[in-house]
């Protein structure tokens, strides 16, 4: 698959993050999708989740994936096979709401979980490789 639908994925996937609205009232669990997110941990409680969304356009679909403290965002056209990820971005924030970014920081956007961690929505704020999906949120369901 080509970089610049990889990158359309990922730029839909984070639009959909910031177009979520959440509460976080109930913070008992470690947002394992049966409980709420901890408003005082930080994206290690999603490590080991993957998320894909739902047909972006002509079979394609965007897998978001947390591993060490870090997220990786990959176009695939299978919404159940898991891709290979290029590499995994920096990430900072808590609760549901994150900021990433690559090292060269030509890749920077926002993730937002809902408050059972059951899904997340992505938005790129800047992407060099494909600017037209800056602003697109993508929502992607955990799998």
């Amino acid at each position: 698959m080509s970089k610049k639908i990889s990158t359309i994925f990922l730029t839909l996937f984070l639009v959909g993050v910031l177009s979520v609205s959440c509460s976080n009232k109930d913070k008992t669990g470690a947002g394992d999708g049966n409980s709420a997110v901890d408003s005082s941990k930080g994206i290690e409680q999603f490590n080991g989740n993957s998320y894909v969304s739902g047909d972006i356009g002509e079979g394609s679909y965007i897998w978001v994936s947390i591993k060490d403290g870090k997220v990786g965002i990959m176009g695939n056209n299978s919404n159940t096979s898991e891709p290979e990820y290029l590499g995994y971005m920096n990430v900072t924030g808590s609760g549901t709401d994150y900021k990433f970014w690559s090292d060269d920081r030509s890749t920077e956007g926002t993730l937002k979980f809902t408050s059972d961690g059951s899904s997340v929505t992505g938005t790129f704020t800047k992407n060099e490789t494909v600017p037209e999906t800056v602003g697109q949120p993508v929502v992607c369901n955990k799998k």
